[in-house]
């Protein structure tokens, strides 16, 4: 018999999907079965949302961590330019 620790978010996401009739297997992930359950049910593309939603959280990271503004200080100084427009781009929301 598989054992697994469940914290909270866990445990309501396999409650849920036990209540809407999802089996889980043990050795998954309960939060891939969930984003497949809505895709499934209801048509919405999940993935998508949740990838743009962790690309603005990690660019949100660097932004407040300076990561950019290291990578920015050892390019050639002719570069720099080119660069601020890419993270410009990137960082607009």
């Amino acid at each position: 018999m598989h054992v697994r620790t469940l914290d909270s978010l866990s445990l309501k996401i396999h409650s849920f999907l036990k209540h809407v009739g999802v089996s889980t297997d043990p050795a998954h992930s309960d939060a891939a079965a969930l984003v497949s359950y809505f895709e499934k049910e209801y048509g919405l593309s999940l993935m998508g949302f949740l990838e743009s939603e962790w690309l603005n959280e990690q660019l949100g990271r660097d932004e407040t961590s300076e990561d950019f503004l290291f990578a920015r200080d050892v390019l050639d100084p002719e570069r720099r330019k080119a660069f601020d427009a890419d993270l410009a781009l990137l960082l607009s929301r």
